[in-house]
């Protein structure tokens, strides 16, 4: 495979890939099949590669989320209530439905995190990087 954007010859390389998300802010991917550039090092991705990478990211999101405090945890009505909207409307918001407001299952009921929905008020995306968060409670205590 040829290099996008210089042309040279890429080499297939096993490394811990960096790339950035939303809620994890930068993270490193270990292991990843990748092609490198030996000229410019740019990296590319196979299709399996990036279905890894997702895959990985999306349980550490996970982890993540359900490392927020439980005493931020509130309802979809106490939710919906912030918001100013019905339960309903909450609940089938598609924003909401994608993970734009972060939640988690107290058995078969979805709890929804409070600073979460108010960001999600504020700015239309509840989503913030949970480590980011982590430091920011840790140094007001």
């Amino acid at each position: 495979m040829n290099c996008a954007s210089c042309n040279t010859e890429t080499i297939s390389r096993v490394l811990d890939y960096r790339c950035n998300n939303k809620t994890l802010g930068s993270s490193i991917v270990p292991r990843v099949e990748v092609e490198q550039c030996p000229d410019c090092g740019e990296l590319v991705l196979s299709e399996e590669a990036e279905v890894a990478v997702s895959h990985y990211l999306k349980i550490r999101v996970k982890e993540a989320i359900a490392s927020l405090p439980a005493e931020d945890l509130i309802s979809a009505g106490q939710a919906a209530a912030i918001l100013g909207v019905t339960k309903q409307a909450f609940s089938k918001n598609p924003k909401i439905k994608k993970g734009f407001v972060y939640f988690v299952y107290v058995g078969t009921k979805k709890f929804f995190f409070r600073s979460s929905v108010t960001l999600y008020k504020a700015v239309g995306d509840g989503r913030f990087p949970i480590t980011q968060w982590k430091s920011s409670m840790d140094s007001s205590r």
